[in-house]
C-alpha cells in the first residue's frame, strides 16, 4: 500500500470532509463493470441531451447540470450545448457555460461560442465564459484575445476572473496587457495581472514606464510592484522610479523602495536618493529604503548589518503590516539559518498572529533548521495545526518533535489531531515514542481522528506493536475505510504474525468490494505485500481485475503476480513496481 498516497485520501476520505456528490456517484457506479458503465452513461447522455430541447426552463437546467457532472465523459454532448448559449433565459446560458467548464478540455469544441459569450448581457454568464474558456485550453492568441476585452468590463468580478485568467497564459498576455495599460480604465487591472506574472512581463516595461504618469496613487503603486516582480529586466525603469521616493503617497514611496530594492545592482543609480529616504520619519519607508541599499550593494557589509539592525527594531512595530513587511526584508538578506531561527522562533513564541504566520511560512522553507521552532509553535494552541503540517514533510528529521506532538494529541480540535497524527506517522519509527498518546487516539471520538491514528501506526511500523490489540479491535468497525487502514496498518506494525494475517486478508479482500476508488487500490496493493499469505484473497482479486478503475485493476494485477497466481484479466495493463 502507498503510504502517501493513503495519507492523502484519510485527508479526504470520509463523505463529511470531502466533496459528498463524488462519493455518492463511486455509489452509483460500484457495481458495475466497465462496459455497462459505458453503454449506460451513452444513454444517460442521450437522454439528457433530449431533455435540453424540454421547453421547461427548469427541467432544462438540470440536465445542463448534469451533463457538467459527467466532465469529459459528456463530450458528445457539446453541439448540443452550445446551442443552448444563445438562449433567451440567462439562467440557461449560465448554466451552460458552467458545464462547458466541467467537461473540460473536451469541449473544445466550444471555444468560439465561449468566447463569444464573454460579451454576454448577463454578468453571471460572462465571468462564467472566461473560466471556462481558461479550462478549455484552446489556441492560447485566440482565448487571449477574447479573455482581455474583458478588462474593460463594467463588473469588478469580471475583471477579476479575465486577470486571474490572462496571468496563466504567459508571454502571449504580454502584448494585449501592454495595450490595456494605455486605457485609464483598464490601467490598474493590466499592471496588476502583468505583475503577477513576474520577468515574463518583461517586454512591458515600456509602456509600465508611461503609464507610472497616472496622477491615481494606486495606479502608481501596482505598476512600482510590477517592476518589483520583473526584476532586474526592469532597470530601464530606474530613473522613472526615483523620483517616487518622494510621492506624495507612503505607501507609493515605499513601493518605489521595494521595486529599486528588487532589481539589485541594476539599480546602482538611485542609492543616493535612497539612503535620503532611509532618514525618513516614517519607520517602514526609512526600513524599506535601507533594505533596498542592502540589496543594490550585496557586497557592502555595512549597509546589510545596518538593515538588519534596523529591520530588527522594525519588527516592535505596532502595526501588523509594518511588522510583516520588516520580516520579509530580514528573511531576504539574513540566509544563515543560525541566525535566522532563533529571531523566528522568538516571534512564534510570543508575537502577534499576523506575525506569527508569516514566520511560520518561512519556516516552512527552513527544511530540518526549522525543527527547535516548529516545536515552540505546537505550544501555541493557535499554530498547533499548522506547526504539525510543516513537520509531516520532514519526516525522520522532524523526530526531536516527537514529545511535543504526543502532548498536542490532547489539542481539543480534532483536525488539529488529525494533523499531528499525520506528522507523527511520517516521523517513522521514532514516532513510537508517543505510544501512549497514539492509543488513546485510537478511541478518539472522531472517526477521521482514529482513522488516522491507525495510519499513523503503520508508518511507525514494529515499534509500535503495544498498538495490535487495539488495531484488531478496529477490524470489526462499522465504518469501511477505517477497517481497511486498521488491515493495513497491522501489516507494517506485525509483519510476521500468522495470526494477525489471517485476520486481515478477509478485510482487505472484503474492501475490495468498497465504492470508493482509494479504498480499493490500496487494499490490493497490501495484499500484494503478503504475497502469498493472501492467496485466499486470489478470487477477490482476480474479480478486481475487471473493475471499472485502472489503477485498481493493475494494483489487481500487480498482487496476483506476487503470489504466482494466473492472471487473465480482459483489461490487463502492466502492474507498477512496489
Amino acid at each position: 500500500m502507498q503510504s502517501p498516497r493513503l495519507r492523502a485520501f484519510l485527508r479526504s476520505a470520509y463523505p463529511w470532509g470531502g466533496p459528498v456528490l463524488a462519493v455518492l456517484m463511486l455509489l452509483a457506479q460500484s457495481s458495475l463493470t466497465l462496459a455497462q458503465q459505458t453503454a449506460t452513461a451513452d444513454k444517460q447522455i442521450a437522454e439528457l441531451t433530449t431533455t435540453l430541447r424540454s421547453p421547461d426552463e427548469n427541467k432544462k437546467i438540470q440536465a445542463t447540470d448534469a451533463l457538467g457532472q459527467l466532465g469529459p465523459g459528456a463530450k458528445s454532448a457539446v453541439k448540443d450545448l452550445v446551442g443552448q448559449l444563445t438562449d433567451l433565459s440567462p439562467k440557461v446560458r449560465a448554466h451552460t457555460v458552467r458545464a462547458l467548464q466541467m467537461i473540460g478540455p473536451a469541449a473544445s469544441d466550444a471555444a468560439t461560442a465561449l468566447a463569444k459569450a464573454i460579451s454576454d448581457p448577463d454578468v453571471h454568464v460572462r465571468r462564467s465564459a472566461i473560466m471556462a474558456l481558461h479550462r478549455i485550453r484552446p489556441e492560447p492568441n485566440t482565448a487571449v484575445a477574447a479573455i482581455s476585452k474583458a478588462l474593460e468590463d463594467p463588473e469588478p468580478s469580471v475583471r477579476v476572473a479575465a486577470l486571474n485568467s490572462l496571468t496563466e497564459f504567459g508571454e502571449v498576455a504580454v502584448a494585449p496587457l501592454s495595450i490595456a495599460l494605455r486605457n485609464p480604465e483598464t490601467r490598474y487591472w493590466a499592471a496588476l495581472a502583468l505583475g503577477e506574472m513576474g520577468p515574463t512581463a518583461k517586454l512591458a516595461v515600456n509602456e509600465l514606464m508611461r503609464a507610472l504618469k497616472d496622477d491615481r496613487p494606486d495606479v502608481r503603486r501596482e505598476i512600482l510592484i510590477a517592476f518589483a516582480r520583473i526584476g532586474p529586466d526592469a532597470a530601464a525603469a530606474v530613473p522613472s522610479i526615483t523620483p517616487l521616493l518622494g510621492d506624495s503617497d507612503p505607501a507609493v514611496r515605499n513601493s518605489a523602495a521595494f521595486a529599486l530594492g528588487r532589481m539589485g545592482p541594476a539599480a546602482a543609480k538611485s542609492v543616493d536618493a535612497l539612503r535620503k529616504a532611509a532618514q525618513s520619519k516614517d519607520e517602514l519607508q526609512s526600513a524599506v529604503s535601507t533594505w533596498a541599499v542592502a540589496r543594490i550593494e550585496p557586497t557592502n557589509q555595512a549597509a546589510r548589518a545596518q538593515a538588519i539592525t534596523q529591520l530588527t527594531a522594525t519588527l516592535k512595530n505596532p502595526d501588523p503590516r509594518v511588522q510583516s513587511a520588516a520580516l520579509r526584508g530580514l528573511v531576504d538578506l539574513e540566509q544563515r539559518h543560525e541566525e535566522l531561527v532563533p529571531l523566528l522562533t522568538k516571534i512564534v513564541a510570543d508575537g502577534p498572529l499576523p506575525l506569527v504566520g508569516d514566520a511560520l511560512s518561512v519556516l516552512s522553507n527552513l527544511g530540518d533548521a526549522a525543527v527547535p521552532a516548529l516545536i515552540v509553535a505546537l505550544n501555541r494552541p493557535e499554530t498547533r495545526g499548522r506547526a504539525a503540517m510543516l513537520l509531516a514533510p520532514l519526516g525522520p528529521k522532524a523526530s526531536p518533535a516527537v514529545g511535543a506532538l504526543g502532548a498536542a494529541l490532547s489539542d481539543s480540535d480534532a483536525e488539529v489531531r488529525r494533523e499531528v497524527l499525520f506528522a507523527l506517522g511520517s516521523i517513522g519509527p521514532e514516532g513510537a515514542k508517543a505510544d501512549p498518546a497514539l492509543l488513546h487516539a485510537l478511541e478518539d471520538p472522531d472517526m477521521q481522528v482514529r482513522a488516522a491514528a491507525a495510519y499513523a501506526l503503520g508508518r511507525i511500523g514494529e515499534p509500535a506493536a503495544v498498538a495490535v490489540a487495539e488495531l484488531r479491535k478496529s477490524l470489526a468497525s462499522n465504518d469501511a475505510v477505517l477497517r481497511a487502514v486498521s488491515a493495513w496498518a497491522l501489516v507494517h506494525v506485525a509483519p510476521k504474525d500468522e495470526k494477525i494475517v489471517a485476520e486481515v486478508v478477509p478485510v482487505l479482500a472484503q474492501s475490495l468490494q468498497s465504492p470508493n476508488v482509494v479504498v480499493r487500490r490500496e487494499a490490493a496493493g497490501t495484499l500484494g505485500q503478503l504475497g502469498k499469505a493472501a492467496s485466499e484473497a486470489i478470487p477477490h482479486l482476480k474479480a478486481a481485475t475487471r473493475d471499472p478503475d485502472a489503477t485498481v485493476r493493475s494494483a489487481a494485477i500487480g498482487a496476483l503476480e506476487r503470489m504466482g497466481a494466473v492472471v487473465d484479466s480482459p483489461n490487463r495493463q502492466a502492474a507498477p513496481k512496489r
